[in-house]
Protein backbone atom coordinates (compact mmCIF):
# COMPACT_ATOMS: atom_id res chain seq x y z
CA UNK A 1 0.00 0.00 0.00
CA UNK A 2 0.81 3.51 -0.28
CA UNK A 3 1.69 5.26 2.88
CA UNK A 4 -0.08 8.12 3.42
CA UNK A 5 3.14 10.53 4.16
CA UNK A 6 4.14 9.19 0.84
CA UNK A 7 3.26 11.37 -2.02
CA UNK A 8 1.90 9.08 -4.78
CA UNK A 9 4.59 7.83 -7.62
CA UNK A 10 3.77 7.32 -11.76
CA UNK A 11 5.26 5.60 -13.94
CA UNK A 12 5.90 6.24 -17.77
CA UNK A 13 5.85 3.15 -19.89
CA UNK A 14 7.80 4.17 -23.21
CA UNK A 15 10.13 7.26 -24.31
CA UNK A 16 8.84 8.28 -27.90
CA UNK A 17 7.02 11.82 -28.45
CA UNK A 18 3.70 11.32 -26.37
CA UNK A 19 5.74 9.96 -23.07
CA UNK A 20 8.14 13.12 -23.28
CA UNK A 21 5.58 15.57 -23.68
CA UNK A 22 3.93 14.36 -20.95
CA UNK A 23 6.56 13.88 -18.72
CA UNK A 24 7.24 17.79 -19.55
CA UNK A 25 4.03 19.43 -18.75
CA UNK A 26 4.25 17.08 -15.55
CA UNK A 27 7.14 19.04 -14.00
CA UNK A 28 5.27 22.38 -14.56
CA UNK A 29 2.66 20.70 -12.37
CA UNK A 30 2.90 22.48 -8.99
CA UNK A 31 4.64 20.24 -6.51
CA UNK A 32 0.78 20.54 -4.15
CA UNK A 33 -0.96 18.43 -6.82
CA UNK A 34 -0.16 15.40 -8.90
CA UNK A 35 2.80 12.76 -8.55
CA UNK A 36 5.85 13.31 -6.23
CA UNK A 37 8.09 11.33 -8.51
CA UNK A 38 7.99 9.70 -11.94
CA UNK A 39 10.21 6.97 -12.72
CA UNK A 40 10.36 7.07 -17.02
CA UNK A 41 11.16 2.97 -18.08
CA UNK A 42 11.84 2.49 -21.79
CA UNK A 43 14.07 -0.20 -23.81
CA UNK A 44 16.55 1.82 -24.03
CA UNK A 45 17.83 3.72 -20.76
CA UNK A 46 19.84 6.53 -23.10
CA UNK A 47 16.33 7.49 -24.08
CA UNK A 48 15.00 7.22 -20.94
CA UNK A 49 17.60 9.30 -19.22
CA UNK A 50 17.06 12.06 -21.91
CA UNK A 51 13.60 12.41 -21.17
CA UNK A 52 14.45 12.71 -17.42
CA UNK A 53 17.01 15.29 -18.09
CA UNK A 54 14.23 16.96 -20.44
CA UNK A 55 11.65 17.14 -17.48
CA UNK A 56 14.16 18.27 -14.67
CA UNK A 57 15.32 20.69 -16.29
CA UNK A 58 11.80 21.83 -17.05
CA UNK A 59 11.00 21.37 -13.53
CA UNK A 60 14.05 23.28 -12.21
CA UNK A 61 13.34 26.35 -14.40
CA UNK A 62 9.40 26.22 -12.92
CA UNK A 63 10.93 25.38 -9.03
CA UNK A 64 8.98 22.38 -9.16
CA UNK A 65 10.69 19.70 -6.79
CA UNK A 66 9.22 16.88 -8.90
CA UNK A 67 11.98 13.91 -9.34
CA UNK A 68 11.93 11.91 -12.48
CA UNK A 69 13.77 8.82 -12.54
CA UNK A 70 15.04 6.85 -15.68
CA UNK A 71 15.05 3.29 -15.99
CA UNK A 72 15.13 0.40 -18.20
CA UNK A 73 11.87 -1.84 -19.46
CA UNK A 74 12.92 -5.36 -18.42
CA UNK A 75 12.32 -7.65 -21.48
CA UNK A 76 12.48 -10.44 -18.16
CA UNK A 77 9.03 -10.79 -16.86
CA UNK A 78 10.39 -11.38 -13.64
CA UNK A 79 12.54 -8.37 -13.71
CA UNK A 80 9.84 -6.47 -14.08
CA UNK A 81 7.88 -7.40 -11.65
CA UNK A 82 10.60 -6.92 -9.47
CA UNK A 83 11.38 -3.42 -10.66
CA UNK A 84 7.67 -2.60 -10.29
CA UNK A 85 7.55 -3.85 -6.72
CA UNK A 86 10.22 -1.93 -6.01
CA UNK A 87 8.85 1.25 -7.41
CA UNK A 88 5.47 0.51 -5.48
CA UNK A 89 3.70 2.99 -7.85
CA UNK A 90 0.26 4.72 -7.75
CA UNK A 91 -0.14 4.55 -11.22
CA UNK A 92 1.29 3.54 -14.58
CA UNK A 93 0.94 5.32 -18.13
CA UNK A 94 1.17 3.26 -20.52
CA UNK A 95 2.68 5.10 -23.70
CA UNK A 96 4.48 2.06 -25.48
CA UNK A 97 3.60 -0.07 -28.28
CA UNK A 98 4.75 -2.23 -30.54
CA UNK A 99 3.27 0.19 -34.13
CA UNK A 100 4.56 3.81 -34.17
CA UNK A 101 1.35 6.30 -35.01
CA UNK A 102 3.70 7.74 -37.23
CA UNK A 103 5.17 5.37 -39.17
CA UNK A 104 3.14 5.92 -42.21
CA UNK A 105 4.69 9.32 -42.80
CA UNK A 106 8.21 8.58 -41.26
CA UNK A 107 9.03 5.34 -43.07
CA UNK A 108 6.35 4.29 -45.71
CA UNK A 109 6.59 0.57 -47.02
CA UNK A 110 4.98 -2.26 -48.08
CA UNK A 111 3.41 -2.74 -44.22
CA UNK A 112 2.52 0.47 -44.39
CA UNK A 113 0.27 -0.18 -47.69
CA UNK A 114 -1.42 -2.97 -45.66
CA UNK A 115 -2.67 -0.69 -43.17
CA UNK A 116 -3.57 1.85 -45.21
CA UNK A 117 -6.05 -0.68 -47.22
CA UNK A 118 -7.27 -2.54 -43.54
CA UNK A 119 -6.90 0.22 -40.94
CA UNK A 120 -5.44 1.02 -37.54
CA UNK A 121 -7.80 -1.23 -36.31
CA UNK A 122 -5.58 -4.06 -37.75
CA UNK A 123 -2.90 -2.95 -34.91
CA UNK A 124 -4.93 -3.67 -32.34
CA UNK A 125 -2.33 -6.71 -31.46
CA UNK A 126 0.99 -4.44 -31.92
CA UNK A 127 -0.94 -1.49 -29.59
CA UNK A 128 -1.67 -4.53 -26.94
CA UNK A 129 0.74 -6.24 -26.36
CA UNK A 130 3.24 -4.06 -23.89
CA UNK A 131 -0.42 -3.17 -21.82
CA UNK A 132 -0.77 -6.35 -21.55
CA UNK A 133 2.49 -7.43 -20.57
CA UNK A 134 2.83 -4.27 -17.97
CA UNK A 135 -0.86 -4.86 -16.58
CA UNK A 136 -0.07 -9.07 -15.89
CA UNK A 137 3.19 -7.66 -14.13
CA UNK A 138 1.35 -5.35 -11.64
CA UNK A 139 -1.07 -7.74 -10.34
CA UNK A 140 1.52 -9.32 -8.94
CA UNK A 141 4.07 -6.81 -7.87
CA UNK A 142 2.29 -4.06 -7.36
CA UNK A 143 -2.12 -4.64 -7.48
CA UNK A 144 -2.78 -1.53 -5.50
CA UNK A 145 -1.51 0.50 -8.66
CA UNK A 146 -3.65 1.85 -11.79
CA UNK A 147 -3.02 1.41 -15.22
CA UNK A 148 -4.00 3.48 -17.72
CA UNK A 149 -3.37 2.86 -21.12
CA UNK A 150 -2.44 5.73 -23.96
CA UNK A 151 -2.21 3.14 -27.11
CA UNK A 152 -5.68 2.64 -29.08
CA UNK A 153 -7.62 2.57 -25.31
CA UNK A 154 -10.81 2.45 -27.29
CA UNK A 155 -10.20 -1.07 -28.43
CA UNK A 156 -7.29 -2.04 -26.22
CA UNK A 157 -8.90 -1.21 -22.68
CA UNK A 158 -11.74 -3.70 -23.63
CA UNK A 159 -9.22 -6.82 -24.28
CA UNK A 160 -7.61 -5.93 -21.35
CA UNK A 161 -10.56 -5.40 -18.97
CA UNK A 162 -11.68 -8.61 -20.16
CA UNK A 163 -8.45 -10.45 -19.56
CA UNK A 164 -9.23 -9.61 -15.95
CA UNK A 165 -6.20 -6.69 -16.01
CA UNK A 166 -6.38 -3.44 -13.94
CA UNK A 167 -6.89 -0.95 -16.45
CA UNK A 168 -8.73 1.72 -15.13
CA UNK A 169 -9.16 4.33 -18.18
CA UNK A 170 -7.65 5.56 -20.94
CA UNK A 171 -6.05 9.22 -22.18
CA UNK A 172 -5.50 10.64 -25.63
CA UNK A 173 -8.27 10.65 -28.43
CA UNK A 174 -11.36 11.26 -25.83
CA UNK A 175 -9.03 14.31 -23.82
CA UNK A 176 -7.88 15.47 -26.69
CA UNK A 177 -11.54 16.10 -28.67
CA UNK A 178 -13.06 17.47 -25.41
CA UNK A 179 -9.92 19.95 -25.30
CA UNK A 180 -10.53 20.82 -28.89
CA UNK A 181 -14.40 21.34 -28.25
CA UNK A 182 -13.67 23.49 -25.03
CA UNK A 183 -11.33 25.52 -27.62
CA UNK A 184 -13.94 25.99 -30.02
CA UNK A 185 -16.76 26.73 -27.93
CA UNK A 186 -14.79 28.86 -25.30
CA UNK A 187 -15.11 29.77 -21.34
CA UNK A 188 -18.34 29.32 -21.02
CA UNK A 189 -17.93 25.57 -22.35
CA UNK A 190 -15.68 24.81 -18.83
CA UNK A 191 -19.12 23.57 -16.78
CA UNK A 192 -21.45 21.32 -17.85
CA UNK A 193 -19.60 19.98 -21.15
CA UNK A 194 -20.12 16.67 -21.50
CA UNK A 195 -18.60 14.69 -24.92
CA UNK A 196 -19.08 11.20 -26.54
CA UNK A 197 -16.36 10.02 -28.50
CA UNK A 198 -14.24 7.82 -30.40
CA UNK A 199 -10.68 7.25 -31.53
CA UNK A 200 -12.68 7.02 -34.98
CA UNK A 201 -13.33 10.71 -34.35
CA UNK A 202 -9.89 11.94 -34.97
CA UNK A 203 -10.84 12.23 -38.29
CA UNK A 204 -13.75 13.89 -39.76
CA UNK A 205 -16.27 10.50 -40.37
CA UNK A 206 -17.55 9.02 -43.66
CA UNK A 207 -21.34 9.98 -42.46
CA UNK A 208 -22.14 12.94 -40.01
CA UNK A 209 -24.33 10.31 -38.28
CA UNK A 210 -21.40 8.98 -36.94
CA UNK A 211 -19.42 12.22 -35.59
CA UNK A 212 -19.33 12.72 -32.47
CA UNK A 213 -21.98 14.08 -29.90
CA UNK A 214 -21.44 17.22 -27.61
CA UNK A 215 -24.05 18.22 -25.13
CA UNK A 216 -23.51 21.70 -23.04
CA UNK A 217 -25.61 20.30 -19.84
CA UNK A 218 -28.09 17.88 -20.62
CA UNK A 219 -28.59 20.10 -24.58
CA UNK A 220 -26.91 18.46 -27.11
CA UNK A 221 -25.06 20.69 -29.97
CA UNK A 222 -25.49 20.59 -33.56
CA UNK A 223 -22.21 21.67 -35.93
CA UNK A 224 -19.69 19.41 -34.00
CA UNK A 225 -17.65 18.81 -37.65
CA UNK A 226 -17.01 22.73 -37.63
CA UNK A 227 -16.06 22.73 -33.84
CA UNK A 228 -13.73 19.77 -34.42
CA UNK A 229 -12.44 20.83 -37.99
CA UNK A 230 -9.11 23.47 -36.88
CA UNK A 231 -8.07 20.31 -34.66
CA UNK A 232 -8.57 17.69 -37.71
CA UNK A 233 -6.68 20.06 -39.76
CA UNK A 234 -3.32 19.70 -37.68
CA UNK A 235 -1.28 17.05 -38.61
CA UNK A 236 -1.02 13.75 -35.91
CA UNK A 237 1.96 14.64 -34.06
CA UNK A 238 1.88 18.14 -33.74
CA UNK A 239 -1.11 18.10 -31.58
CA UNK A 240 0.99 16.01 -29.08
CA UNK A 241 1.49 18.60 -26.58
CA UNK A 242 -2.33 19.42 -26.38
CA UNK A 243 -2.60 16.11 -25.59
CA UNK A 244 -0.09 15.66 -23.27
CA UNK A 245 -1.41 18.53 -21.61
CA UNK A 246 -4.60 16.36 -21.22
CA UNK A 247 -3.06 13.39 -20.11
CA UNK A 248 -1.16 15.86 -17.04
CA UNK A 249 -3.78 17.33 -16.08
CA UNK A 250 -5.93 13.42 -15.50
CA UNK A 251 -3.34 11.98 -14.16
CA UNK A 252 -3.40 14.89 -11.58
CA UNK A 253 -6.80 14.21 -10.72
CA UNK A 254 -5.91 10.80 -10.32
CA UNK A 255 -3.67 11.50 -8.23
CA UNK A 256 -5.77 13.47 -5.99
CA UNK A 257 -5.08 16.78 -7.72
CA UNK A 258 -8.52 18.73 -8.54
CA UNK A 259 -11.39 17.37 -10.36
CA UNK A 260 -11.39 16.69 -13.83
CA UNK A 261 -14.54 16.54 -15.91
CA UNK A 262 -13.50 15.13 -19.69
CA UNK A 263 -13.53 12.62 -21.77
CA UNK A 264 -11.85 9.23 -21.48
CA UNK A 265 -11.77 6.31 -23.94
CA UNK A 266 -11.84 2.82 -22.66
CA UNK A 267 -13.33 3.78 -19.29
CA UNK A 268 -14.13 0.35 -16.99
CA UNK A 269 -12.82 -1.61 -19.96
CA UNK A 270 -15.74 -0.04 -22.04
CA UNK A 271 -15.04 0.21 -26.00
CA UNK A 272 -14.58 3.76 -26.79
CA UNK A 273 -14.79 7.13 -25.51
CA UNK A 274 -17.28 8.42 -22.86
CA UNK A 275 -17.72 11.68 -20.61
CA UNK A 276 -16.06 11.29 -17.20
CA UNK A 277 -15.91 12.91 -13.70
CA UNK A 278 -11.99 11.93 -12.80
CA UNK A 279 -10.83 12.34 -8.74
CA UNK A 280 -8.79 10.46 -6.70
CA UNK A 281 -7.74 6.91 -7.97
CA UNK A 282 -11.57 6.96 -9.68
CA UNK A 283 -12.76 7.32 -13.00
CA UNK A 284 -16.74 7.65 -13.06
CA UNK A 285 -18.59 8.16 -16.49
CA UNK A 286 -21.29 11.15 -15.99
CA UNK A 287 -23.12 10.87 -19.08
CA UNK A 288 -25.67 13.79 -20.26
CA UNK A 289 -29.45 13.76 -18.74
CA UNK A 290 -31.33 11.04 -20.97
CA UNK A 291 -28.40 8.87 -22.77
CA UNK A 292 -28.40 5.47 -21.17
CA UNK A 293 -25.13 3.55 -21.08
CA UNK A 294 -26.67 1.15 -23.44
CA UNK A 295 -27.04 3.40 -25.85
CA UNK A 296 -23.29 4.97 -25.40
CA UNK A 297 -21.68 1.87 -25.46
CA UNK A 298 -23.95 1.15 -28.65
CA UNK A 299 -22.72 3.88 -29.88
CA UNK A 300 -19.39 3.30 -29.36
CA UNK A 301 -19.75 -0.42 -30.36
CA UNK A 302 -20.63 0.77 -33.87
CA UNK A 303 -17.75 2.78 -34.20
CA UNK A 304 -15.17 0.07 -32.87
CA UNK A 305 -17.06 -2.11 -35.59
CA UNK A 306 -16.84 0.12 -38.44
CA UNK A 307 -13.22 0.74 -37.75
CA UNK A 308 -12.36 -2.91 -38.29
CA UNK A 309 -12.66 -4.85 -35.02
CA UNK A 310 -14.59 -6.56 -32.28
CA UNK A 311 -14.07 -7.68 -29.26
CA UNK A 312 -16.58 -10.11 -28.13
CA UNK A 313 -17.33 -10.99 -23.98
CA UNK A 314 -15.00 -13.29 -24.07
CA UNK A 315 -12.11 -10.93 -25.37
CA UNK A 316 -11.68 -12.78 -28.27
CA UNK A 317 -10.83 -10.46 -31.12
CA UNK A 318 -12.34 -10.53 -34.74
CA UNK A 319 -11.42 -8.65 -37.68
CA UNK A 320 -13.66 -6.93 -40.07
CA UNK A 321 -14.17 -8.77 -43.61
CA UNK A 322 -12.23 -6.13 -45.21
CA UNK A 323 -9.24 -6.18 -42.61
CA UNK A 324 -9.54 -10.17 -43.40
CA UNK A 325 -8.94 -9.73 -46.89
CA UNK A 326 -6.21 -7.35 -46.40
CA UNK A 327 -4.21 -9.25 -44.08
CA UNK A 328 -4.67 -12.50 -45.30
CA UNK A 329 -1.88 -12.94 -47.93
CA UNK A 330 0.65 -12.09 -45.51
CA UNK A 331 -0.99 -13.09 -42.16
CA UNK A 332 -3.31 -15.85 -42.81
CA UNK A 333 -3.04 -17.60 -39.23
CA UNK A 334 -4.26 -14.27 -38.04
CA UNK A 335 -6.46 -12.81 -40.15
CA UNK A 336 -9.54 -14.51 -38.63
CA UNK A 337 -8.93 -13.32 -35.92
CA UNK A 338 -7.52 -14.59 -32.28
CA UNK A 339 -8.17 -15.38 -28.71
CA UNK A 340 -7.57 -12.91 -26.05
CA UNK A 341 -5.16 -15.10 -24.13
CA UNK A 342 -3.16 -15.30 -27.64
CA UNK A 343 -2.65 -11.59 -27.62
CA UNK A 344 1.33 -11.78 -27.13
CA UNK A 345 1.41 -14.72 -29.78
CA UNK A 346 -0.67 -12.49 -32.34
CA UNK A 347 1.57 -9.79 -31.55
CA UNK A 348 4.64 -11.68 -32.30
CA UNK A 349 3.40 -12.75 -35.64
CA UNK A 350 2.40 -9.68 -36.87
CA UNK A 351 5.58 -7.66 -35.70
CA UNK A 352 7.37 -10.82 -38.10
CA UNK A 353 5.18 -9.82 -40.81
CA UNK A 354 5.96 -6.37 -40.46
CA UNK A 355 9.23 -6.33 -40.63
CA UNK A 356 9.33 -8.77 -43.82
CA UNK A 357 7.04 -5.63 -45.53
CA UNK A 358 9.21 -2.97 -43.95
CA UNK A 359 11.92 -4.32 -45.86
CA UNK A 360 9.86 -4.38 -49.74
CA UNK A 361 10.36 -0.43 -49.76
CA UNK A 362 10.21 0.97 -53.33
CA UNK A 363 11.69 4.49 -54.58
CA UNK A 364 8.27 6.26 -53.78
CA UNK A 365 8.24 5.24 -50.14
CA UNK A 366 12.15 6.67 -49.81
CA UNK A 367 11.25 9.91 -51.55
CA UNK A 368 7.80 10.22 -49.24
CA UNK A 369 9.78 9.63 -46.05
CA UNK A 370 12.40 11.88 -46.79
CA UNK A 371 10.30 14.87 -47.82
CA UNK A 372 8.48 13.64 -44.44
CA UNK A 373 11.72 13.88 -42.68
CA UNK A 374 11.77 10.22 -41.89
CA UNK A 375 14.55 7.94 -42.12
CA UNK A 376 13.74 5.50 -44.94
CA UNK A 377 14.93 1.94 -44.43
CA UNK A 378 16.99 -0.54 -46.32
CA UNK A 379 15.68 -3.23 -48.71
Amino acid sequence: MIRRHEPPTLVVIGTGSLARAVCVTLARTPAAQGPGQVHVLGRDSGRASSVCYLARAEAALCRVPRRFVPGELDSDDGLLRERLAAIRPGTVLVCASWHSPWERDRTPSAWTRVLDRCGFAATLPLQAAVALRVGRALQQAAPQAQLVNACYPDAVNPLLHRLGLPVVCGVGNGTLITASVETALGPAARRGLRVLAHHRHLHRPDHPDDEARVWLGNHELGGVGQLLAPQRGVPREALNPVTAHTVARLLTALHGGPELRTAVPGPQGLPGGYPARVTRRRVDLDLPYGLSLADAVGYNERLTSAEGVRIDRAGDVHFAPSVREALRPHLPQLCEGFRGSDTQWAAARMWQSAQVLRRREDPADAVHARGAGGRATGA
